[in-house]
């Protein structure tokens, strides 16, 4: 496989997923890939491939950088549902096998990597941040600053915060479950606050509309809007309490 830039690696990401969803074959954004983005047809439709078997968790067998390792992964990490991302781990641990079973060693800088997300995944499992996280940061309200912890999180801003329960309460819009009313004093005030947007999607720093992007929840249905990722859409989560409770 020629090499391509990584200017290159999105072009080739977006046509993978337009081949996933049924929107072109597998020829066909091979074709358009190469043409727009001056890639050799081989070298477009290896990586189309390489990219569909991630998706699907299975096995090929044709190497990409390992900058391009680094970008697909953060992406899919960032954007895919936990057992999507380990379909994504699946295969390139199947490429690696493969690889290694015909002599052609063991890709060691693609394992530590792998490795790492690996771990990433399994913390993320045993023990999930939600968006509540409050650090102060400057008062026009600029969110998702990249710190780095263990894993990356986004800095939240209290003030959008405190503007967001000003206006909305501290009721959750989902249930309208109130911690005052249940739990009396020592749950007064108390509540998450949901990103609508995951900054983790975003991936930069921007300017938060405090009514329009962030929303009073409960931790309950905090927890059940991150079981998907990107975060479940609030009108769906109220759909699904309101169908459970006809039974």
């Amino acid at each position: 496989m020629s090499i391509i830039t990584s200017t290159q690696y999105k072009a080739a990401l977006n046509y993978a997923l337009k081949v996933q969803q049924g929107v072109f074959s597998l020829t066909i954004a091979a074709e358009q890939l190469a043409a727009e983005e001056l890639i050799g047809s081989g070298s477009a439709k290896d990586y189309l491939v390489v990219l569909r078997a991630m998706l699907n968790g299975s096995i090929y067998k044709r190497t990409i950088k390992i900058d391009a390792y680094s970008y697909y992964l953060e992406k899919f990490y960032q954007t895919l549902a936990a057992n999507d991302f380990g379909r994504v781990i699946q295969a390139i641990e199947l490429h690696l096998d493969y690889y290694s079973e015909l002599g052609k060693g063991n890709q060691p800088s693609v394992r530590a990597l792998v490795n790492t997300y690996k771990a990433k995944l399994a913390s993320q499992a045993a023990s999930p941040i939600y968006p509540d996280e409050v650090f102060k940061l400057p008062t026009e309200f600029t969110e998702g600053a990249v710190r780095q912890v263990t894993i990356n999180a986004y800095e939240r801003n209290s003030e959008a915060r405190t503007v967001c329960i000003a206006k909305l309460g501290a009721i959750c819009q989902v249930c309208d479950f109130d911690f005052e009313k249940t739990y009396g004093e020592i749950g007064k005030g108390f509540i998450h606050v949901h990103h609508k947007v995951d900054l983790a999607t975003i991936g930069e720093s921007y300017q938060v509309d405090p009514i329009n992007d962030l929303i009073p929840v409960c931790p309950n249905c905090h927890a059940m809007l991150h079981t998907e990722k990107p975060a479940m859409d609030i009108e769906t989560l109220r759909q699904i309490i309101q169908d459970n409770a006809l039974f």
